[in-house]
């Protein structure tokens, strides 16, 4: 069989396999948006229009990144655990097109949370956002980062320290990364992490496709996106072909 009919079916395998995660997937992304959009002004005395716009552009940005980073580590681990990671690498394709397949029923999973966080915020702050057209390769992009560095630490780690890794990046990306809050307000030596880590420049795309007139969008992030996803697939990739 040619490769577009593997991936395509595997794509569905995928899909299928899936399909009872996808409701509980949209009501997580639609409580963290909620909880930011909601939540998070009772934190402020005051909204000042940037602080909204963070929190309006913020939404969609931890939505999508917590399911990339948090998610996909735990069904990955739980795959493994269950049998149907090793079964699906013993089928008869390149084992390159089970890691598209996954990542590309990950795009889609992702969209609808995206879409609501979105929507949400311009409804509750009464924003008009001028979006721009580079909001579909950014989303694109910052998707395939995150679910990919996601599977990386999956495929690398036991299914039980995997799981445990991704409780701690949901508060490292809550707390402590500048997508709801500019990254001016960390500390020197966390803004130099952030600085070359993927988080940052996650928000900073998405920010700057949804409000361009107030975020300044550079081809340095889309470029560290790139590389990272480069980097975390191709280790995700490796680890598959080398365990048989």
């Amino acid at each position: 069989m040619s490769a577009l009919p593997s991936y395509l079916l595997l794509i569905r395998w995928n899909a299928l396999r899936m399909k009872g995660f996808l409701p509980l997937a949209i009501v997580v992304q639609a409580l963290f948006a909620f909880g930011i959009v909601v939540g998070y002004p009772l934190l402020f005395p005051e909204l000042d229009p940037r602080t909204v716009l963070f929190l309006a552009t913020g939404a969609p940005a931890i939505t999508l990144i917590t399911m990339g980073l948090v998610a996909t580590p735990q069904m990955v681990a739980q795959a493994r655990t269950e049998g149907s990671y090793e079964y699906m690498r013993s089928l008869p394709v390149p084992r390159i097109l089970h890691l598209l397949a996954d990542l590309t029923v990950w795009l889609v999973i992702v969209l609808p949370g995206v879409a609501f966080a979105i929507l949400l915020g311009t409804w509750r702050f009464s924003l008009d956002l001028q979006v721009s057209p580079l909001i579909v390769p950014a989303l694109a992009l910052t998707t395939l980062t995150a679910a990919s560095i996601g599977y990386a630490i999956a495929s690398v780690l036991r299914p039980m320290a995997a799981n445990m890794i991704s409780q701690v990046l949901v508060v490292f990306v809550l707390m402590f990364s500048p997508l709801n809050f500019p990254p001016d307000r960390l500390p020197a030596w966390l803004a130099g992490i952030h600085a070359v880590l993927p988080v940052q420049a996650m928000g900073e795309v998405i920010r700057g496709t949804l409000a361009p007139a107030s975020f300044p969008l550079t081809a340095g992030s889309f470029l560290l996106l790139g590389a990272w996803a480069l980097g975390s697939f191709g280790v995700a990739w490796r680890v598959m072909e080398r365990r048989g």
